[in-house]
């Protein structure tokens, strides 16, 4: 495991803005064709990253890599009332809709959804690809392609009162909450990873266009906070963090 500080100033705003500025300087840059099939290699590689982690918590545990441990491992959590999720079936597998998250409000607050929707696109089937390859989850609709709320089906996962427990029990002691990561770890996460992938596709355009992206963050946020995020470029976030991450 590693070892690094991390802060408390950050909430999943930055990481969605910042994504989105990225895509945006891409498209700007390249075209939307050449800049969509990088920004679908880096968010795979980023998601796969992070279900990778959360399958290693798992592990570690002894606790198998089922669909049900994929929601009980997830590595973030948004402010109260960020979020609303409606369970829409519950057998044989779960089926939700998301009428609002984190993500699609900052995007919309800035007029970036058209930007912001390449993360939705892949995002999810990734992290659970990188947790366990022989599950499947469905996406539907997509919030920021115009529809009410995005529907995902969580395939081999009836949620009924003893997986609800078990869930609950999970989240309270193992893996607790040394499964959430700070939103600083996340958004250093995605910039490396998309600075790592437009650099190989794309060269010093790459390069230009990540700075663009990051002169974004800086207009909105300060130098003190991009300095957190280059903070993480040594990071390597196939392992998994130290378990004593102290904030700053």
């Amino acid at each position: 495991m590693q070892k690094m500080k991390v802060g408390n100033k950050f909430t999943a705003e930055h990481q969605a803005l910042l994504f989105a500025w990225i895509v945006k300087a891409a498209i700007d840059a390249v075209g939307e064709e050449k800049a969509a099939l990088v920004v679908k290699k880096a968010v795979t590689r980023y998601g796969e990253q992070r279900g990778h982690r959360m399958a290693m918590r798992a592990q570690n545990n002894v606790h198998p890599l089922t669909m049900l441990n994929y929601v009980a491992y997830g590595e973030w959590k948004t402010g109260k009332n960020e979020m609303h999720m409606e369970y829409m079936e519950r057998s044989p597998n779960l089926r939700v809709l998301i009428s609002k998250c984190s993500w699609y409000t900052a995007w919309e607050n800035k007029d970036l959804t058209k930007y912001g929707r390449y993360y939705c696109l892949y995002i999810d089937q990734s992290v659970v690809r990188g947790f366990n390859p022989d599950l499947k989850l469905d996406i539907g609709d997509l919030k920021p392609d115009g529809k009410a709320a995005c529907d995902m089906v969580f395939h081999g996962l009836r949620l009924g009162m003893k997986e609800l427990f078990v869930i609950a029990m999970r989240k309270l002691f193992k893996p607790g909450n040394k499964a959430i990561m700070p939103w600083d770890y996340h958004t250093g996460h995605i910039y490396k990873t998309m600075r790592e992938v437009f650099i190989e596709e794309l060269g010093e355009d790459g390069s230009k266009i990540i700075n663009d992206a990051m002169a974004e963050f800086i207009k909105f946020y300060g130098e003190e906070l991009a300095h957190i995020v280059y903070s993480f470029q040594n990071i390597d976030f196939n392992t998994l963090p130290d378990k004593n991450l102290k904030c700053n």
